[in-house]
């Protein structure tokens, strides 16, 4: 009697503990967002965890209620984006976050955190319509921010990411750029981007192929490195700007990053 009950114990634990196990890898939150993690990563190897704020490349496939495929990425190049910064729907940015590099989920997003009721016509997706997605992290890359300053100018630069002073490959004049960037105005409105082009923005430093203020932004800048610039208009487009995207006296708001850099001497 006494060798069933323990054994009856043992069994009632395991099953409790496989029920725990199963809770960490599937869950669903109050707003109808369901996350099922099926392949999950060892803690031993995993490094690091998503947050806001990550540069996330990831592997992505698309369907519909019924297990049709409306769009993958899967063995092509990654989607990459920023967590937190609403450049994805709402329920990708949750989905997203909290994952280990090589982990791969299963999501259910409700309309609600999805393209709600406008839908998203170029990819054939109704309004309210729930998206049933397979996702997983390929890699991900966290920001080391540094120093915030004033030039004599009058322009204001952050630097988001650094790079250690001897891994610094340093931009001057002469040296070939090239640029990925993000132009914003005074008030939010986007202007342009690089990103959207999916090639950098390529040109020599202080020769006059860019506005005054990005030449002095980008000198003395890291290969890798990335900063938040606000050009004032006097180092932009002037009194008359850029119509009709940038009204005269513009302040400009970038993020920039220099993504690769030829020095004069290697050309």
């Amino acid at each position: 009697m006494t060798r069933f009950l323990v054994l009856a114990i043992s069994i009632l634990v395991c099953l409790t503990a496989a029920k725990e196990e199963e809770q960490k890898l599937q869950w669903t939150d109050d707003d109808g967002l369901e996350i099922k993690i099926i392949r999950p990563i060892k803690a031993d190897k995993c490094t690091l965890k998503s947050q806001e704020g990550d540069v996330v490349d990831q592997f992505y496939k698309l369907s519909d209620k019924d297990g049709k495929e409306i769009g993958s990425n899967f063995g092509k190049k990654p989607y990459t984006f920023t967590l937190g910064r609403g450049q994805v729907i709402p329920g990708m940015d949750r989905a997203m976050t909290g994952m280990c590099v090589g982990e791969k989920r299963k999501v259910v997003i409700p309309p609600g955190l999805g393209f709600g009721e406008k839908g998203r016509e170029r990819d054939s997706i109704e309004k309210d319509q729930t998206l049933y997605y397979t996702v997983q992290l390929v890699d991900l890359f966290r920001s080391v921010p540094g120093e915030k300053w004033e030039t004599e100018e009058g322009m204001t630069i952050e630097v988001t990411h650094k790079i250690e002073e001897d891994k610094c490959k340093k931009s001057e004049s002469g040296d070939t750029i090239h640029q990925q960037y993000v132009l914003h105005l005074e008030d939010g409105t986007w202007v342009d981007s690089s990103w959207s082009r999916n090639a950098p923005f390529i040109f020599k430093l202080n020769r006059g192929e860019v506005i005054k203020g990005m030449d002095l932004a980008m000198t003395g800048m890291c290969e890798g490195e990335k900063r938040k610039v606000i050009i004032p208009y006097e180092l932009g487009y002037g009194e008359e700007g850029r119509p009709p995207q940038i009204p005269g006296k513009s302040r400009l708001y970038f993020d920039i990053t220099l993504e690769k850099l030829i020095k004069k001497d290697e050309l």
